[in-house]
Order: C-alpha cells, then structure tokens, then sequence
C-alpha cells in the first residue's frame, strides 16, 4: 500500500446539494375556531403539578379537562386562536406567584403518536419574557428512562437572572443534548447559546415568529435560529465526554411547553405576566434528500517522531452539501486517532456550503513511543468515515507506515 493516495469511492450518480423540499410531517394550527383544542391525532398532553424534576411551580392541564385542580375546563392552557396559531398560555390561579400550583400551564408531546428520527425540527413562535418563565421546544428519546434515551432541546429561554447558572433573557436562547454517562452525575450535556442581533428580541412584535430548529443527522446535531443554512451550534458524537454515550441515532418525540419556576429560571413574582402566551406558528419535519457523501484522498500516515503521526485528508463535494461529520477510527495497539477541520463551530466537521473541496488533518497518537515500528502495526490502517445530513457515507482506509 505504501505512500501511494487512496480514493474513497463515493460518487454512484451526480452529486446533489443540500435540500429539504415540503414538510414531511406539520401541524399548522390552522383551526377556523377560535378555541378549538390541538390536534388529538397529532398531541397529547403532561398532566399534574410534581415539580417535573426542576421545582417547578405550574400544574399542567389538558384542554377540556377539570382535573387535577386548579385546572379549568372552561379556561383551556392550550388552544388554537382561530388565525394559524397554537397558544400555550400560562396563567396565575393564587395570590402567592411563587407557590407550587399558583399558576396553571400545557405541555404537548407527539409520544405514541408520531417519533421521528433525523431530519430537520422547525418550530416557529413568539415567546413570552417575564420573571420565572421557561418556555421550551424540545425531543426525548423514547428508549428507557432518562437519561439513557437522550434529550433534545431545540430552543429554551429563561429570565437574565433569578434562577441557578447563567440566565438568558430576552435577546438570547440555549440549545443543549443531554445523553447518559457513567459519570457520578449520571449525564453529560453539551450547550450552545444563540444571541440575537441588535433588535431583536423572542418577543418581536414586528416579526410574525423566530423559527427555532435542529438538523439531525447520524451523529451530528446543528441547531439554528431563523436561517438553518446558519447554524450556532454543532456537536458530534466525538464532541461526548468520557463515560458519556452518544444516544441520538433513535427515535425521539416532540414537546411543548411552557414552565412557571424551577430551579434555572427562577421562581415568578409580580412582574409576571398573566395570561403569559408562548405563541406557536407552526412545527414541521422536514427530510434531506439524498446528499452524495464526498470523495476522499489521502496519503499514508507516516511517523514523524514521538509516535505522532499526521496526514491531511482532501475531500471533494458538491456546492452547498452543507456540514458533514468526519469520524475516525483504528486497530494499531495503544493508539488513538483525531480529526481537526479547523472549523470553528466544530472541528469534526466539514463546511460544504460554499466550496466542493476542503481539507482535514488526521493524527494518530500512541501512548507508548516503543510501540510504533512494532510488527503489530503492519497492514494496519486508519478508518475514516463521512455522514451527511440525509444519512449517506464514504469510507477512506488509510495505511499506518
């Protein structure tokens, strides 16, 4: 095999850009009555007022229900206004706002009726701001009991101050993936935070809705606001700390809420505002088409002193076939492979949207210096491996020299 290039054969037809096409599942909230409930084919509801794990104070109602108190039949937490949208409307029912069960919400999840794997999530909505709100759009996976089937949060807000960790307020938004881990914690999450720009706000009065969105593809999640062709936030499967698993290649269902307290965002005063309305325009899922996975050349990765050894991967693509995730993997004893982009959001990742040729550098590291000429490397090779966005992959096996 020697120095010579290998070419990883990815190409069966002409390479296709990156596109989405029509919604492959939607609710519009397009009810002509004003009042009518969600589509029960399509959402069910959270029910009860436990603190869901966060302290938080609101007691979940479905519509047209009484129970638990101090739900109201009468005066629904989730309807459609008659005019194309969904409203999720947290409301004051005591005296004392920082009480568990002063205040009354809906949470809406798609579980037993539609899970989804990969694709592009886009919801559109204009989100209240207020002391003590967190509304949120956000998946679960439907293996095991969290947090063994993963979480998605597509988009969560939160007061700037009031509550634990670092507040958000209205010019900001946090996207996160939480998976099991063997640490003591139990979890690992990986956040990235999305602020706006100037004028902007999660309450704009003069845009109809934001569109908060996830593209999900095997091992990658890019999170966007507004523009998906601009994500703020990308994480692999190599990003997943030690003792973590990467568990978002399964299906997962949609939820919909909006919190009153918790331990994040804080407990509500009275400054709320009630009727608080998250105002939902729509939620689709979109599916890639077929993006041919890029051509790869490499040379073989030779030593080059103190059991490091480097070689740089030249992938080919078409035009605007967007991020793609580069993953590696070898069988030489005591070794441990890399790759650097050199991509700022995520240096796993290559950046197709404006140019069909890019570069990635691979290293091979050895924890034991005496151990790189051993017979045991002979024949050995370097396995990397290319998804994109609609699930399509090359491969490039490269000789270890």
């Amino acid at each position: 095999m020697g120095a010579a290039a290998l070419i990883a054969l990815a190409f069966a037809g002409p390479a296709s850009a990156q596109a989405w096409g029509d919604p492959v599942w939607s609710d519009e909230f397009n009810a002509t009555e004003a009042g009518a409930a969600p589509d029960a084919s399509k959402w069910t509801f959270d029910v009860g007022g436990s603190g869901w794990g966060n302290h938080e104070l609101e007691v979940y109602c479905a519509p047209g229900s009484a129970t638990p108190a101090p739900c109201d039949a009468k005066q629904p937490n989730a309807f459609q206004d008659g005019q194309g949208h969904l409203i999720i409307r947290a409301s004051k029912v005591g005296e004392e706002p920082a009480r568990l069960g002063a205040w009354t919400s809906a949470r809406l999840k798609t579980l037993g009726l539609e899970d989804f794997q990969y694709g592009r999530m886009e919801s559109c909505m204009k989100l209240p701001v207020g002391a003590g709100l967190w509304p949120a759009f956000w998946m679960l996976g439907t293996a095991g009991k969290w947090p063994a089937g993963g979480e998605i949060d597509i988009m969560e807000n939160i007061p700037e101050s009031g509550g634990s960790g670092a507040g958000l307020g209205p010019t900001k938004i946090q996207s996160t993936i939480h998976g099991p881990s063997t640490s003591e914690q139990g979890k690992f999450s990986l956040a990235g935070i999305f602020t706006f720009p100037p004028g902007q706000r999660i309450d704009d009065s003069t845009s109809a809705c934001h569109a908060y969105g996830a593209i999900w593809s095997p091992f990658m999640l890019q999170m966007y606001m507004d523009d998906w062709r601009k994500p703020f936030f990308i994480h692999t499967a190599a990003d997943v700390p030690a003792g973590g698993r990467w568990v978002f290649n399964a299906p997962f269902y949609f939820l919909l809420n909006l919190a009153v307290g918790g331990d994040w965002p804080g407990p509500p005063n009275g400054t709320t505002p009630s009727p608080a309305d998250m105002v939902v325009d729509y939620v689709r899922v979109y599916k890639a088409s077929g993006v041919v996975a890029p051509a790869m050349t490499a040379d073989a990765l030779k030593a080059r002193g103190d059991a490091v050894r480097n070689t740089i991967v030249e992938l080919r693509s078409a035009v605007e076939t967007g991020f793609v995730f580069l993953a590696c993997e070898t069988e030489v004893p005591g070794s441990a492979c890399a790759v650097d982009t050199g991509n700022a959001l995520n240096r796993t990742v290559v950046d197709f949207r404006s140019g069909g040729s890019q570069k990635a550098k691979i290293t091979l590291t050895s924890g034991d210096a005496s151990r790189r000429d051993d017979a045991g490397t002979a024949g050995a090779f370097v396995m990397v491996t290319v998804y994109t966005v609609s699930g399509e992959q090359s491969h490039l096996a490269i000789p270890v020299e």
